[in-house]
């Protein structure tokens, strides 16, 4: 049988993808123009079995329509998956048994095609018609990368790139489209990893999922489609930058790690048939790189590492074209934890009440027992600022994360002239009569109790009223300062 080529005008202009690759024809005529799409690559499918990804592009044509290699190479397989509809020519980059990459061209009719594995096959070579499928203006053609080794392929092979990203032109005139999430909401949020959805204006806490409802069109207005890639961010007293979701490129494992991407419990099920195209994108499971994995999965937006407060979430959806939509969404974060612990004296006061713990931001504060025991219910999250003071002492002060329940042991530093029991910045006569008045008569204590301490001797008694005296009185020693 001869050959039969596509006759193509070649220029001098050579057209090179985001992925740094020379740029292919499309495998239909005209191979320079875009042909509508009918399912794109890494999108939501299931047909009663398990869900999965599509491993390729759907390129929408007439029965019939012959379909041509895009790249000269070798035919590594000629093989049908499940019955007549499903023949399909692989044509790989070498003849060996090495591992390499390779073009798959799927659902042609198996009394057209001319070549047979083991075949060289040249760019532009006629490799058969497409088969008339079954439902009704949907006759496709299934493209895609793929990667295997062996002189002949199985079926096994690796999905490893998306075409869209290597086709030569990509006409789409239409960004992707934004649908409500969940009821009158733009996104949903649950709870990380679960089907606990919060509900329209409730605060959100701990770990949160974002997810979006959004699909885009590639010139067939019947069947809605995956974006190319989709990105968040989060603005607010703290951010998060603009930060890859899904990027359908590159290498994809198209029977795992569905779940990662697609919400597909309670509420929210992502729908993928020929009769309903429902897509659920879960924005926030990802490490931030373009590659679907179960590692992903366990990521969310931690709202416990932020203030509390108003946020803006914004997610925008890319098509392959460079088509952008953005949309966002206003929500409230309330996350509050319990903060407790001790503080003490340095300089070993054994009464430890009177000092006033207390979180700047939200100006609740506690003050401490006797034993210094304080307790803070509801402190907000994120990075909350400490201040810790009590009279006679440095005022302390610290930074918590307030993630999670904390506990906060402190030793204030003390700062005070020891001598000068009732705290008047003096040492004198009112000195000696309120340390009299404690000893004899259970008067309040020296404040702080140490500074009545004007002997050094590490116990508040007469003696020290006696020290004082002798040092006002008679130019005896003076009270070892204990300013710090």
């Amino acid at each position: 049988m001869a050959l039969l080529l596509r006759l193509t005008l070649t220029v001098c202009l050579i057209i090179f993808t985001g992925g740094g690759l020379a740029a292919i024809d499309w495998p239909i005529d005209p191979p320079d123009q875009s042909h509508p799409i009918g399912n794109s690559y890494g999108e939501f499918q299931c047909y009663g079995g398990s869900p999965y990804m599509h491993p390729g592009i759907d390129i929408m044509a007439p029965a019939g329509t012959p379909v041509y290699a895009i790249k000269s190479g070798y035919v590594k397989a000629v093989l049908t998956i499940y019955a007549d509809l499903h023949w399909r020519v692989a044509i790989g980059d070498s003849a060996g048994a090495a591992e390499c990459d390779g073009w798959l061209y799927a659902h042609l009719d198996k009394l057209t095609i001319p070549v047979n594995e083991g075949d060289w096959v040249e760019e532009g070579q006629y490799i058969g018609d497409l088969v008339q499928w079954p439902v009704a203006g949907f006759h496709h053609l299934h493209f895609v990368k793929i990667r295997h080794s062996g002189l002949v392929w199985d079926s096994d092979w690796e999905f490893i790139d998306n075409p869209l990203d290597e086709l030569n032109v990509i006409d789409d005139p239409d960004a992707p489209v934004f649908e409500m999430a969940y009821g009158n909401q733009k996104f949903a949020f649950c709870r990380n990893v679960s089907a606990d959805y919060f509900q329209e204006g409730e605060l959100l806490e701990g770990g949160v999922d974002i997810v979006c409802r959004v699909y885009d069109y590639i010139n067939h207005y019947d069947w809605k489609l995956t974006p190319h890639r989709i990105e968040y961010m989060i603005d607010g007293d703290s951010a998060v930058p603009w930060t890859n979701s899904v990027c359908f490129t590159g290498l994809l494992d198209y029977d795992h790690n569905v779940e990662v991407i697609y919400q597909v419990n309670g509420a929210l099920q992502s729908r993928g048939d020929y009769n309903s195209r429902v897509f659920y994108f879960n924005a926030t499971n990802t490490d931030g790189d373009s590659i679907i994995e179960a590692s992903d999965r366990p990521n969310c937006w931690e709202t416990a590492n932020f203030h509390n407060g108003s946020y803006t979430v914004y997610i925008r959806a890319y098509d392959r074209a460079g088509n952008s939509t953005i949309d966002s969404m206003d929500v409230y974060l309330g996350n509050f934890f319990s903060l407790s612990g001790h503080i003490f004296c340095g300089d070993g006061d054994p009464d430890s009440s009177g000092s006033v713990v207390t979180v700047l931001s939200g100006g609740i504060s506690d003050t401490t027992d006797s034993s210094g025991y304080f307790s803070l219910p509801l402190v907000g999250g994120g990075s909350q600022a400490i201040e810790i003071s009590r009279v006679g002492y440095e005022t302390g002060d610290t930074v918590l994360m307030m993630n999670r329940n904390g506990q906060l042991e402190l030793m204030l530093a003390p700062n005070y002239i020891v001598g000068d029991a009732n705290h008047d910045s003096e040492i004198n006569l009112g000195d000696v009569v309120y340390l009299v008045n404690y000893v004899f008569k259970e008067g309040p204590s020296p404040i702080p109790f140490y500074s009545g301490n004007a002997n050094s001797d590490g116990m508040v008694n007469l003696g020290d009223a006696v020290y004082l005296v002798n040092y006002i009185f008679r130019d005896g020693p003076e009270p070892v300062s204990f300013k710090n």
